[in-house]
């Protein structure tokens, strides 16, 4: 329950999946590059129908701005991880290229473009994202009238180049403004902010007497806070939104996820990248292509069913609906710890030290109260409502596959996969920021300084094109989150998988 489970991962009898290809195994294993020239576009799979994009994949070819752009030899160079730009080959990379990456025209510099593409490619791909933006809408509406059981309304008529066009005029509008940036003052009182609570945590423990109840639910509450803090300063460190200098931002990353919280930096950022690019998707041969939104004991997507064979998560769905509340409560912060260990995708010696520091910092913390062990409990369980606002942003939404994410239209489809959290003013220190999840997956880059600006333009945007712009309060997300896993639940017995599926069906 606490990790990915090895001990599943070593079977290779999942109905579904391809023979010695378990999809619940590690799916973005690192590629050796040594001298050789390895091509990786033999292994992307494809279900296009569009023959542009079929034979641009296969040369390794990727358009920005009416332009093709080789990058067949670069995929295994990738900083952003080479299963990113694998399965971007093809596709019109235009906007997801600028909105992904800090400094897009520093990069350009060194990139010079194979030639232009004709008129003929442009339309041909455009046509082929208007179908996907249909097929994609298509299944928003299915899913969330699964989950609301109401219909959502959807545009009739979209109009996918004006779209883009706008899409592409608030990008500019937000860099002219400098909303990728953040400023220093804001950045050292988020710092000082998320301190505090671990001041406050430790007063409380040298001053309440140990005989009473809040000597250890007062400290927990505010360590659990401070681990709640630390996370979105980690969050904006490996975002490299806090610092114009990469190191630095790794440093800070470091700092604040390793070692105040627990959570490998490095192994979150790799990770949290692939979920941008890749939210809510997944891949008919290979599984889940979106490891943050993966989980191995339960299903929150009807689309998911068939990547799950063993008989354990077949019990564990039968009562999904019930358990998923309290897996997170009890084993979240140890769960996603270990989880950072074990699936770590590269040994890094600053990884370990952070993890030692870490320990040492809180067995110091802790040594502070008569009652160490219900002060971190407390703080584990004030810090798992962290992961319930985090999953709450996508767990409701629908799963796609793969290309027709990264075929189709970025925005439609990050804006098809999200929702926003709605609270006062007041409590927005709460969610970090991040319940204005839209601003940060349109612009991932984008400082959470100026989430609460840059909301309302991209609202705007939406309902000037008849897209969602979704806002739900805590409690109706959790609600939401329910009826979904109760709905997946009853499709999930109709398939009959399994001996101990079959005795709760």
């Amino acid at each position: 329950i606490l990790g990915r489970h090895y001990w599943f991962t070593n079977q290779n009898q999942f109905e579904g999946s391809v023979e010695g290809n378990n999809p619940l195994q590690e799916q973005n294993d690192e590629k050796e590059v040594g001298s050789q020239n390895i091509s990786p576009l033999k292994s992307v799979p494809s279900d296009s129908t569009c023959s542009v994009r079929e034979n641009a994949r296969k040369e390794g070819l990727v358009l920005l701005d009416g332009n093709w752009y080789s990058v067949g030899k670069f995929v295994p160079h990738h900083p952003g991880g080479a299963d990113v730009l694998e399965q971007y080959l093809g596709a019109d990379i235009s906007l997801v290229f600028r909105v992904m990456h800090r400094n897009p025209d520093r990069i350009l510099k060194y990139r010079k473009p194979l030639r232009s593409a004709t008129s003929e490619e442009i339309q041909a791909l455009t046509a082929r994202r208007k179908d996907l933006c249909k097929e994609m809408m298509e299944e928003y509406q299915q899913n969330i009238e699964m989950v609301t059981k109401a219909k959502p309304n959807m545009p009739k008529n979209f109009d996918l180049e004006a779209f883009e066009k706008d899409s592409r005029l608030l990008y500019q509008r937000f860099l002219e403004n400098g909303y990728f940036r953040p400023t220093l003052l804001w950045f050292i009182g988020k710092m000082l902010f998320t301190l505090c609570f671990l001041l406050l945590s430790i007063t409380c423990m040298k001053l309440i007497p140990s005989s009473s109840v809040f000597s250890f639910i007062f400290p927990g509450i505010f360590l659990g806070l401070f681990w709640h803090q630390s996370g979105f300063l980690m969050h904006d460190a490996e975002h490299h939104n806090l610092s114009g200098d990469e190191r630095c931002n790794d440093i800070l990353g470091w700092l604040f996820g390793t070692v105040f919280i627990g959570v490998n930096g490095a192994w979150w950022r790799e990770e949290h990248r692939e979920h941008h690019a890749f939210l809510n998707t997944f891949d008919d041969e290979k599984g889940f292509k979106d490891p943050q939104m993966r989980e191995d004991i339960w299903i929150q997507n009807k689309n998911l069913i068939k990547f799950y064979g063993n008989e354990l998560i077949h019990f564990f769905v039968n009562f999904q609906h019930i358990l998923f509340l309290v897996v997170i409560a009890v084993a979240g912060r140890v769960g996603i710890m270990i989880d950072s260990i074990l699936t770590e995708r590269k040994f890094r010696p600053w990884t370990k030290l952070g993890n030692i520091l870490h320990l040492l910092l809180h067995y110091s913390i802790l040594s502070q109260t008569n009652h160490p062990v219900s002060v971190f409990i407390v703080g584990a369980l004030w810090q798992s409502i962290l992961s319930l606002q985090l999953l709450g942003n996508h767990y409701t939404k629908p799963w796609n596959k793969i290309y027709a994410a990264t075929e189709g239209n970025f925005f439609v489809w990050q804006i098809l996969a999200t929702q926003d959290f709605a609270c006062p003013i007041w409590l927005q220190w709460f969610y970090g920021g991040l319940n204005f999840h839209y601003s940060h997956h349109l612009f991932p880059t984008l400082s959470r300084e100026y989430f609460h600006i840059t909301t309302p333009l991209i609202k705007e945007l939406c309902d000037k094109h008849g897209l969602p712009f979704v806002q739900v309060g805590f409690f109706q997300c959790i609600g939401e989150m329910i009826v979904n896993f109760n709905e997946v639940r009853k499709e999930f017995s109709k398939c009959g998988r399994g001996s101990v599926a079959l005795m709760y069906t």
